[in-house]
């Protein structure tokens, strides 16, 4: 057998670098796969629970929706009070003006019932300190004219801004009855 004078038989040269680095024990694969899983997980976590506020512009729409659209002859004043509360700026005004006391009472007086459910709501666009919702809601009016109640479904969207006390609505649009 021929050998070559430089290098001798028993020699062999080192793996490269390469192979080097592809030597792992399968101990070492699995914490790096677990690592790498964990790190997702939180990553993708992280970004669940972020919503920039939606969740909130959600609730305020969702809740500020029922309370619009929820009264009788016997809580129109709570019901005007909850829903000014939640107002600002020109819808605010517009509502009191609305919702004057001879307006009370004209529902008072017809035994004004009104019942709001909302069916979908989306929130739009939230940009900083401002949003706009989306939402159908569902409406069952009756009053002594009207004894049978009448179900409604409207199209309405929200204007939304975030006040020192949180999110506040500042203009309602009415888009029409959906059925």
């Amino acid at each position: 057998m021929a050998t070559d004078e430089t290098t001798p038989p028993e020699y062999q040269a080192p793996p490269s670098k390469s192979r080097r680095l592809l030597r792992f024990s399968p101990q070492a694969l699995w914490i790096v796969i677990f690592v790498a899983i964990l790190i997702s997980t939180n990553v993708l976590q992280a970004r669940l629970n972020s919503d920039d506020g939606r969740t909130e512009v959600f609730q305020t729409s969702q809740r500020f929706l029922v309370l619009l659209t929820t009264y009788n002859a016997a809580t129109l004043n709570q019901q005007r009070d909850q829903v000014l509360a939640m107002s600002v700026g020109k819808f605010r005004d517009d509502y009191s003006t609305l919702t004057d006391a001879a307006f009370l009472k004209a529902l008072q007086d017809r035994q004004a019932d009104s019942k709001g459910r909302v069916v979908k709501l989306a929130v739009t666009s939230l940009d900083g300190d401002e949003a706009e919702a989306f939402a159908l809601v569902e409406v069952t009016t009756k009053n002594k004219d009207l004894p049978t109640p009448r179900v409604e479904e409207n199209a309405i969207e929200l204007s939304l801004v975030r006040a020192s006390g949180g999110w506040r609505i500042d203009a309602v649009t009415i888009l029409g009855t959906v059925r």
